[in-house]
């Protein structure tokens, strides 16, 4: 009978050069490796190993046997390894952080989707506009939007999606009004503003290498994009709104995109999470899915 063990043991011997360090390798003694290698050599009625006093080398019968022996434990491994990912399915708890409008529109989508495929699978979804401490508070993966790099390396970042926010109105509000016949003209038009702090922010837009940036006149403000959505909705103004927030309006014909040409400069969406070593598969699986979706389905 053929033990492959020993096909193993001499790749080792081969590798190593040594018996000594082979055995280690193997987790066996060096006495029983030696007698294993000997029935082996005389079960294939050849030399394989020249052994002297001082040294350890292979016959040319020994060279080729050890090639073909390490071509068998890769095919192993490989074996191996595809057998581990096919049985690997999400399965535990996966704490996600994210923004409270992309968890409350697109992202609560997808994961009503994830743990529906995944019956195994348990989420908790922290919907916050804040960062987060992603150690202190447990979290798995935070998505984040931002600008510029992130400078911690304590965590790894994948670019799952590039974001702007775009002007729009609703036909209402375009019906009762005339709209200005450039961008500059915006400056004069109510707004309905996003707050971010105490302060109301300056409206950036760019148009290629044209960039035009002001100060709106707001007919209201909030930090809560849902309130914004539902005054543009009524009538109330022009707003400038991330694409994706808006995407089933205009779609429905609800909002009306005004001079699309111009946006915010590009922000990226980042997933945020620990060293990819030794991830559980909720984690990776949970991003590589996500970055799938949105690829197929992005909400722009």
């Amino acid at each position: 009978m053929i033990d492959w063990n020993d096909f193993y043991y001499f790749s080792l011997i081969a590798e190593e050069g040594s018996y000594t360090q082979a055995a280690v390798r193997a987790g066996i003694s060096k006495s029983m490796l030696s007698r294993r290698m000997s029935a082996l050599e005389e079960r294939l009625g050849v030399r394989l190993i020249q052994r002297t006093t001082r040294r350890l080398s292979l016959t040319p019968a020994g060279e080729q046997f050890a090639a073909e022996c390490r071509t068998l434990v890769n095919l192993g491994k490989q074996a191996q390894a595809a057998v581990m990912a096919e049985q690997e399915q999400p399965q535990g708890l996966l704490r996600i952080s994210a923004p409270v409008f992309v968890a409350e529109s697109w992202l609560g989508e997808f994961v009503s989707d994830f743990i529906l495929r995944w019956p195994l699978a348990n989420v908790q979804l922290l919907a916050v506009n804040r960062p987060v401490d992603m150690i202190a508070e447990g979290i798995d993966i935070s998505l984040v939007v931002t600008t510029t790099a992130l400078n911690d390396s304590t965590f790894h970042a994948r670019k799952l999606q590039t974001q702007r926010d775009i002007l729009v109105t609703s036909p209402a509000w375009l019906a009762q009004n005339a709209l200005p016949e450039t961008v500059r003209g915006l400056a004069q038009i109510p707004a309905l503003v996003r707050l971010n702090g105490n302060s109301i922010p300056r409206w950036h837009l760019v148009c290629g290498q044209e960039t035009f940036e002001f100060e709106p006149k707001p007919r209201l403000q909030s930090n809560n994009l849902r309130v914004l959505l539902k005054a543009v909705l009524g009538g109330n103004g022009v707003a400038l709104m991330p694409a994706f927030a808006c995407q089933k309006e205009l779609e429905a014909g609800n909002l009306q995109p005004l001079f699309p040409d111009w946006s915010t400069p590009p922000r990226d969406l980042l997933a945020l999470y620990p060293a990819r070593k030794g991830m559980p598969a909720i984690t990776r699986i949970f991003i590589d899915e996500l970055a799938d979706w949105l690829a197929l389905y992005p909400p722009q």
